[in-house]
């Protein structure tokens, strides 16, 4: 399996970036990785030492459909809680975070 196919994207959600300041991320993983997958994806692409992985399997949701044929409502899931080493961190982008141009108010504008 190559490397970049290993972490599928991070898990920004409000637990997971709060735990980024114990040095702890979050990714969604390729249902086939193993811990030493997981690692070496992390050393080669980002270029960081990590100390532990966590692999966490998360269950799909049904719901009744029409004709009482059941259907997926959540799909399942594998996450991969990434321990760095003391001193190591990520950059991930984090959503609101980009950089965009200051609007100005129109009457503002119009005054200057």
């Amino acid at each position: 399996m190559n490397l970049s196919q290993i972490l599928v994207r991070p898990v920004l959600t409000e637990k997971s970036v709060h735990q980024e300041s114990t040095g702890k991320y979050t990714f969604v993983v390729h249902e086939d990785a193993t811990k030493i997958d997981v690692k070496n994806a992390l050393r080669t692409l980002y270029g960081v030492q990590v100390k532990s992985v966590n692999i966490l399997h998360g269950l799909p949701k049904f719901r009744m459909g029409r004709s009482r044929m059941l259907m997926e409502k959540k799909e399942k899931t594998r996450r991969a809680i990434v321990t760095l080493k003391a001193g190591e961190k990520l950059e991930i982008a984090k959503p609101g975070k980009t950089a965009t141009a200051k609007k100005t108010p129109k009457k503002a504008a119009a005054a200057a």
